[in-house]
């Protein structure tokens, strides 16, 4: 779509810009906050990213199918990240689709 409309002068794989933008994003969240994300967090992020770049969004729902199922679903993700989760899903859809 960005290249499309001229935002982007090279054709990319949407999966490469969302990795390139999930590395910006948690290296600039971590640097913001007085404790880094925990191993689980983090992978947890991963996962949430991988979605993202095969849906171009995440929402509680998806916590309903493969892999995030897989992994414990929403009930897991939600112990994991608590009341912070629909914030951090909200900003990775935006930082990361953009």
């Amino acid at each position: 779509m960005r290249f499309a409309l001229g935002l982007e002068s090279e054709l990319k794989p949407f999966s490469e810009q969302v990795d390139k933008r999930f590395q910006e994003w948690i290296f600039r969240h971590n640097a913001q906050r007085a404790t880094a994300f925990t191993p689980e967090q983090t992978e947890w992020l991963r996962l949430m990213k991988e979605h993202i770049g095969s849906s171009c969004r995440i929402g509680r729902d998806d916590f309903d199918y493969a892999e995030l199922a897989d992994k414990g679903g929403l009930q897991k993700v939600w112990a994991v990240f608590g009341k912070h989760l629909d914030e951090l899903m909200d900003e990775m859809n935006e930082e990361l689709v953009a």
